[in-house]
């Protein structure tokens, strides 16, 4: 927990250096989506590397543990973990900036469930860093950040919004400064569209691998 506290300490302290409060409406939400969805990801799909590796999932496969129990417990826990950095990052990098908490607060929820889940539904079939993370880094590191680019306007704008982690990103965005209102039904639709879907496939993945009690 120091270390997770330290690591969005030492991201607050960036994200005020180099953005500053003046360019919040970009900046915190850049500062998220790079910083948390990163953690999220990487952090879930680690703890299940572990548990297999220590062979603690078998243990689990003789308890009354379902499928969904498991799922629901690394959401709960991760996404807790990103709301705890996200107000670290808020108070150190942009104390003083008025924004919308629930419009930021549901982002930066809906962000941490989306890369958990995506980390939590790759990694089921792997039992070794390596292979997990050379498809993953590509894809947490390139695609699922793309969006930040659309904020600084480069390339067409609609590009990004067929991105499905736009759509927490411009819900934070919504925080800070004004949206049109397709834009926020964009962003709510959006994100409860991409949770609910990945929900769907992560369970599937963890089935055949994880070999817990059906849910």
């Amino acid at each position: 927990m120091r270390n997770k506290m330290s690591d969005s300490t030492d991201w607050g302290l960036l994200a005020r250096f180099l953005i500053g409060p003046r360019y919040a409406a970009i900046g915190v939400p850049t500062a998220y989506l790079l910083g948390l969805g990163g953690t999220a990801y990487i952090f879930g799909a680690s703890q299940v590397l572990m548990e297999k590796s220590q062979r603690t999932i078998d243990a689990l496969r003789v308890s009354p543990l379902t499928v969904d129990q498991y799922l629901a417990s690394k959401l709960v826990t991760l996404v807790a973990f990103a709301a705890i950095e996200g107000v670290i990052v808020q108070l150190i990098g942009f104390w003083g900036v008025s924004f919308n908490l629930l419009a930021l607060g549901g982002g930066i929820i809906a962000l941490g469930l989306m890369n958990t889940l995506v980390g939590l539904g790759q990694v089921a079939p792997h039992t070794s860093v390596l292979s997990f993370l050379v498809p993953g880094a590509a894809l947490v590191g390139s695609v699922m950040q793309w969006p930040f680019l659309g904020a600084l306007g480069i390339g067409p704008w609609w590009i990004y919004y067929v991105i499905p982690t736009n759509g927490p990103f411009v819900l934070m965005r919504g925080a800070f400064a004004p949206l049109a209102p397709w834009q926020w039904y964009y962003a709510v639709g959006m994100s409860l569209v991409t949770i609910a879907a990945l929900a769907l496939w992560t369970r599937r993945r963890l089935r055949p691998h994880l070999r817990l009690q059906q849910g």
